[in-house]
């Protein structure tokens, strides 16, 4: 089971409930102040003019890698496994969801620089 909610003071009771009715060694998660939705619509919108407009490494990246290379240049750490069919590498672990608010801005600054510098023009929030 997986409980993922914002903490209102309509629902704080029945999330105390499930975290004294978990079992033992299950995982509890709590993030402070995390991204808006707003923040994330502007990303995802930020990322789409990115990947619809910059060709890096003589190649197009839809707006997942293009998510991933910004991360990175963040410092966001990550994970190289094998490829399953053990042709190269995949990178893993780079998750915007756990950033919080401020960090999810450095990470728009980030975008909006970047793009700036190789003539992206943006458009803002993704619909």
């Amino acid at each position: 089971m997986r409980i993922s909610a914002l903490i209102t003071v309509y629902n704080r009771p029945d999330l105390i409930r499930a975290v004294g009715n978990a079992p033992v060694g299950a995982q509890f998660d709590l993030v402070d102040d995390p991204r808006t939705t707003q923040q994330n619509r502007l990303m995802w919108g930020l990322l789409t003019d990115i990947a619809d407009q910059v060709t890096h490494g003589g190649e197009k990246w839809d707006r997942e890698d293009w998510k991933c290379a910004f991360l990175k240049a963040m410092g966001i750490r990550c994970k190289i496994m094998p490829a399953l069919d053990g042709d190269g590498v995949v990178a893993t672990g780079y998750r915007s969801s756990k950033l919080d608010k401020a960090e999810f801005s450095e990470l728009i600054e980030l975008i909006y620089s970047e793009g700036t510098k190789r003539g992206v023009v943006f458009h803002g929030e993704a619909a």
